[in-house]
């Protein structure tokens, strides 16, 4: 019987539905028969719906990762990742909340490439993860999004495994004498609640439970080289599977091990449509959206898109950058329309410039979409922030924002060749705002505080300075609360929040007593290779028929971090069909939680 160097266990943890494994001699087992002859080292594998097997190795001869598929005992090869300019040193895959399957390749020089596998496309990279040089051993708890990575001489870390996710590491034990693992970190697997490490030097094998912070420690004895660690679990037995690189094979353990309740934070996904150019500068650099409605061509429509390292970005509907204004640091921009300047109707496009605390204006040509800056109008904000517009029969208003809270309105109108201001009331919340959005029709300005809720004031600038909470910060609602936007179509009046803490958005009527409407999280669109979205700061919504596929209208939302490959932030496009259907607004009228 061949040796394994490396295993994979499918089942209920007592008989197992595949033993898959690669030998000491590069081939591909199953079930203890040789599956494919090769020259394969390491291995990772994921059951699919429909009951096959994707299976990853390395092929060491040419320093390819493979993806395998394995279904009624027949092998094929879907895909060769192209081969790195290091060597692979270890593997591990990921099935995230889509079901999308990725795969971790270890650079031995201390970092990771992240890569999207998918049997209908070539794989595409996602993102590097700095590492430990060296690192071996990997392996990803799919419902938790976690990342382990064992580093021999120093201990265990854990990584975000989703891509949207910060990459940030955490240390959850050292060796001795600073932590438990007494001689070195090798194997790992995934358990129930937590993680299993293999210390192949010592022939200790450590298990970690998290939520109640238990670790255990068990002696693996008559072992030459114990190198890697494979588990399974039938709801109160937990099978760990020692993996010996000498002569012994296989040695399996059985403990008891009660079953971990994974509380995940569910919610509906929706794929983005089409995305924008990316900014120029990678960092944080884009922000804030605005739609201009071509309302003689809706089609021809664009996305104004703020850029805090550069100046004003537009766009088409396809995402192509048909213009861009190099102006300085631009922060937040809103959008009206059918302003006379001059002599002539424009339409306007109004942004906060953090380079001189100013309200910068630009005008729009109603016809072409066509900007052109039309100056600066100073405030009195000291750190200038966020901003929106509001127009009643009094006149065209702007609300900037600062830092420190403070929230001015000021009355924008024509004098000569160009928009004047007059500042006209003041207001205030307890600590930073940054999003906001006025609603013409009912005379309400929304205020998102960031860390705190969402507040209504009355728009009117004879109105008191009072506020009404709308919604606060909830296990629903994460801190930041960034941008803000109105939906209104028919009897379908909605607020539309960006909840950056859990990269999703949140729907409230926007009118009182602003029952709640659902939320949801924008996923990968795999088709399109458009990436999901992370960490938004601004969006805006429209509720215009602008043709095909955003006949209800369109969502632009920041994407924080823009993967499928990494590239600088840019802004993706969601058609409200799709957010109507997850949520099913039209449907019942129902809050979908």
């Amino acid at each position: 019987m061949p040796q394994p160097h490396a295993l994979w266990v499918d089942g209920d943890g007592v008989e197992e539905v595949a033993r898959i494994a690669v030998s000491l001699d590069g081939d591909l087992l199953l079930n203890d028969q040789i599956l494919q002859k090769g020259n394969f080292e390491t291995l990772d594998g994921r059951r699919q719906d429909d009951g096959s097997v994707r299976l990853v190795s390395v092929d060491r001869s040419s320093n390819e990762a493979v993806l395998l598929a394995l279904q009624d005992g027949a092998l094929t090869e879907l895909q060769r990742l192209p081969a790195p300019a290091y060597q692979i040193n270890g593997l591990c895959l990921y099935r995230d909340s889509q079901s999308l399957l990725s795969v971790f390749l270890l650079d031995e020089r201390g970092g990771a490439d992240q890569w999207l596998l998918d049997d209908a496309r070539q794989p595409r990279k996602l993102r590097h993860l700095v590492m430990p040089p060296d690192a071996e051993f990997c392996t990803v708890d799919d419902a938790r999004a976690a990342l382990y990575v064992s580093e021999e001489t120093v201990g265990l870390w854990r990584y975000q495994a989703d891509p949207e996710q910060d990459p940030e590491r955490q240390l959850l034990d050292l060796l001795a004498p600073r932590g438990a693992i007494r001689e070195s970190a090798s194997g790992l697997a995934v358990i129930p609640g937590g993680v299993a490490l293999l210390d192949k030097e010592a022939g200790d094998l450590h298990l970690y439970r998290f939520a109640d912070d238990r670790h255990h420690r068990y002696s693996v004895p008559d072992l030459d080289e114990p190198e890697r660690l494979v588990a399974s679990h039938d709801g109160a037995t937990l099978n760990l599977f020692v993996v010996d690189d000498g002569d012994h094979g296989v040695r399996r353990l059985t403990l008891p091990w009660a079953q971990d309740e994974v509380i995940a934070d569910v919610m509906p996904l929706v794929e983005p449509s089409a995305q924008t150019d990316t900014v120029a500068l990678f960092g944080d650099a884009a922000d804030d959206p605005a739609i201009w409605l071509n309302r003689k061509t809706p089609s021809a429509s664009r996305i104004l898109g703020t850029d805090k390292k550069a100046g004003l970005h537009v766009y088409d509907l396809n995402g192509t950058e048909t213009q861009f204004l190099a102006v300085g640091r631009l922060n937040n921009v809103d959008v009206r329309y059918d302003q006379e300047v001059a002599g002539q109707r424009y339409d306007i496009a109004v942004a906060t410039n953090r380079d001189h605390n100013s309200l910068h204006v630009f005008l729009i040509d109603p016809d072409t979409g066509e900007l052109e800056d039309a100056g600066q109008i100073a405030t009195g904000l000291e750190e200038i922030y966020g901003l929106c517009l509001y127009q009643d029969d009094e006149g065209l208003y702007a609300f900037p924002n600062g830092k420190s809270g403070a929230i001015e309105q000021w009355l924008l109108r024509a004098e000569g060749d160009a928009l004047q201001g007059a500042l006209v009331r003041k207001l205030q919340v307890d600590s930073q705002p940054e999003g906001c959005v006025a609603d013409d029709n009912s005379g309400r300005l929304f205020v998102g505080e960031e860390d705190s809720a969402v507040w209504v004031f009355p728009a009117a600038a004879d109105q008191p300075a009072q506020a009404e909470q709308v919604v606060a910060i909830s296990e629903r609602l994460h801190a930041d609360i960034e941008g803000l936007a109105l939906y209104r179509q028919g009897d379908q009046h909605y607020l539309v929040i960006s909840s950056q803490g859990n990269n999703s958005y949140v729907l409230v009527d926007a009118e009182p007593p602003y029952r709640w409407r659902g939320r949801f999280r924008i996923g990968m669109n795999v088709a399109q290779g458009i990436d999901g979205v992370s960490e938004t700061d601004g969006l805006e919504v429209t509720s215009a028929n602008l043709g095909a596929p955003y006949t209800a209208g369109l969502l632009v939302v920041q994407d924080g971090r823009n993967r499928l490959p990494q590239a600088p932030q840019n802004f993706k496009l969601v058609p409200w069909t799709v957010i109507d259907h997850a949520l099913q607004l039209s449907e019942n009228g129902n809050s979908h939680e």
